[in-house]
């Protein structure tokens, strides 16, 4: 029976292949190490944010209702002001979203490897983050004001403490179509950023 001796030629190539298995088999271990720790940085920094944005859209409420205890309310079952409380958080969450959903294009990116692009996208989605917490206030307090000054003849803190449905239900659907338009407009400022950043990185590199 004959026997076949593998030559010197087959053997290096299984050694280089079993070496770039291993390799490949590390690379992307580590890589789905990284994912996970990233994802995990990004569900705490998620939640960090969440807590802030319901503890703030809850302040704007209090200061638009001034000499109305929100709590108080809900506690009455005032379904006009649990209305215009829920709006505003939602309206506020909307608007920090798109810097949260940029951040995590960046992090897909480094994990990918592709380092240049996805820092620029997690600082373009920081900065765009910071923008959003800055005018989400500004704009949910803005809006109430014009609403305020177009309705002469209704008294919206006398509605609200009235229980009137009707009103929370309308001001509601205002602050979260506001509120999408905004975060539109974030979102652009921070394309712009991300691209900017791009091309600074690409540059240096």
């Amino acid at each position: 029976m004959l026997q076949l001796a593998a030559s010197p030629l087959v053997l290096a190539l299984a050694g280089t292949f079993d070496q770039g298995s291993t390799a490949t088999k590390g690379s992307g271990l580590g890589a789905a190490a990284l994912g996970l720790l990233l994802g995990l940085v990004q569900l705490i920094v998620g939640l960090s944010i969440a807590a802030y944005a319901i503890n703030k859209g809850l302040q704007i409420v209090s200061k638009m209702l001034e000499g109305i205890d929100l709590w108080a309310e809900v506690k009455k079952k005032n379904v006009a002001v649990a209305l215009l409380a829920a709006g505003v958080v939602v309206s506020y969450t909307n608007v920090i979203s798109g810097g949260i959903n940029n951040m995590t294009s960046g992090l897909k990116d480094v994990v990918g490897g592709d380092w240049g692009h996805g820092i620029a996208a997690i600082l373009g989605g920081a900065l765009s983050l910071v923008i959003a917490i800055s005018v989400a206030s500004f704009a949910i307090t803005v809006t109430f004001s014009v609403m305020d000054k177009l309705t002469t003849d209704i008294d919206e803190k006398q509605e609200f403490k009235a229980n009137n449905t009707a009103i929370g239900v309308v001001y509601a659907g205002i602050l979260i179509g506001v509120s999408g338009l905004i975060s539109a407009g974030v979102s652009g400022i921070s394309s712009g950023v991300t691209s900017f950043l791009n091309v600074l990185f690409g540059g240096a590199a």
